[in-house]
This record gives C-alpha cells, structure tokens and sequence, in this order.
C-alpha cells in the first residue's frame, strides 16, 4: 500500500493538533492505517506545535527526516523550522498568515521572505483565514487547508467522503468544501477535478 508522510506545523491556538486529529480520523473511516503523532512545547501561549500524521504502509509514528511529503504551515514560518523533514520532492501547502513571536522586540516574520526560501520547491500559498472567514467559521483554516490538499488529490488513498465524516461540525465542512474549491480553482491539471458530495 502506498503511503503519505505529512508534517503539520503552526503555533499553538491555529488547530494543528485537531487538524492532525481530522486527517487521522479520515483515514481511519477509510479503513486505512494511520499513525498520529504531537510535539509541541508553549502551545498555550503562541509555542511551536508540529504534528506528523503518517498514513498507508507505516509502522513508525514520527517522519524521519529528509521523507515528509508534505509539508503544512498553518503559520507560514513555521514550515521553514521544519526544512529538515523535506527532499527535493516534499511539496509545501502554506496557510497566508504570520504570526507574530511571543519574544519582545522580535518582528513578525515576513511572508514574501519565506517563499523565498522556498524557492525551488513545489509549493501553494492559500489564505486560509480569509476563506474559513466567507465559510462562516473563523477558526476553520485548518479544515480549509485539508480540502484544499484534497482537492489537489495529495489523498490518494483516502476518498472523499471519509474527510467529509472526520471534520467533527458542519462549519467544518463547509471550511473542507471551500478549501477544496480553492484548489479546483487552480487544479490545471494536477489531480481530478472531483465534486464533494454536500
């Protein structure tokens, strides 16, 4: 069975651990192994929170470095921090929000100077916040960001359906149905143009 190595990487309060939760449990409704695991210090006051969600042919829970597949930044300078687990054919889902460190008198990182960094990976910025924002759920990014990667086709082995039983409430989905439109939007191409059943 194929298998799909995803890193998951913000600041605490941005949802990272419910998103890994969500993804998890998609993969669980689809009768599919999946491993899930958090690391996370100060997530209460603004900390980093990184989560390996591991599904398919697995027996570890944590990616090894150099062999994630995918790489999501719920905050965007929060992928950077994690360049270790990426190879040259990791391909990156950056949610369009910086958040400023806990730290006085250290600025908040710089958009434009992430993607820079990024240069020469595959990689999709999304404005998560704005579209669980028109969704009616301001706090569904993350939900965004899941229909958005399935949109692209990045679950190959996880249908459809499965994500739409796994995002808990209805504002959820509705942020998974706007996040998966977004990527038909742009999908020239790259996966199947599928429609989410409602």
């Amino acid at each position: 069975m194929e298998r799909i190595n995803i890193l998951i990487a913000g600041v605490g309060g941005q949802g990272i651990i419910t998103m890994g939760k969500m993804i998890g449990n998609a993969a669980v409704n689809a009768g599919v192994k999946v491993l899930v695991a958090e690391t996370h210090g100060l997530s209460q006051r603004g900390g980093s929170v990184q989560v390996h969600v591991r599904i398919g042919d697995v027996m570890a829970p944590l990616i090894e470095r150099g062999s994630a597949d995918y790489i999501v930044g719920l905050e965007a300078s929060e992928a950077l921090r994690n360049l270790s687990y990426a190879s040259k054919d990791t391909i990156f889902i950056i949610n369009n929000q910086t958040v400023k460190p806990v730290l006085p008198k250290v600025s908040a990182p710089d958009i434009d100077a992430v993607l820079d960094k990024l240069h020469g990976f595959r990689h999709y910025l999304i404005d998560g916040e704005r579209i669980a924002i028109e969704a009616g759920n301001p706090k569904g990014s993350n939900a965004v960001l899941i229909g958005f990667m399935l949109g692209l086709g990045f679950f190959k082995i996880v249908d459809t359906l499965a994500f739409e039983k796994a995002m808990i409430t209805d504002k959820n989905l509705k942020c998974l149905h706007a996040g998966y439109e977004e990527a038909v939007k742009i999908n020239d191409g790259e996966g199947s143009q599928r429609t989410l059943t409602h």
